[in-house]
């Protein structure tokens, strides 16, 4: 057990590492700016390209999502490591 937590501690700190440059708050702003551009475009688009446009939203939001999850399971194996 020990060993996974100490692998999402190294996996999370990485990421959190990551989030703090000034490099991927621009892509975080661009990802975030492709969501909003592509659920405006679903309101008005043929039914034909309604997939295509739920396809790019959703793995648009998974990115952000992974990161997240990184994040959360830092704090959550941090916690595991200091009480064992």
């Amino acid at each position: 057990m020990t060993d996974k937590n100490e692998e999402k501690l190294e996996k999370g700190q990485a990421v959190w590492e990551m989030t703090q440059t000034e490099g991927w708050q621009i892509i975080k702003s661009q990802i975030e700016a492709e969501i909003a551009i592509e659920t405006n475009e679903l309101l008005d688009c043929p039914v034909e390209e309604v997939e295509k446009l739920r396809t790019a939203i959703l793995a648009y939001k998974r990115v952000l999502s992974m990161v997240e999850t990184a994040e959360k399971e830092k704090v959550e194996a941090a916690e595991a490591v200091r009480n064992q």
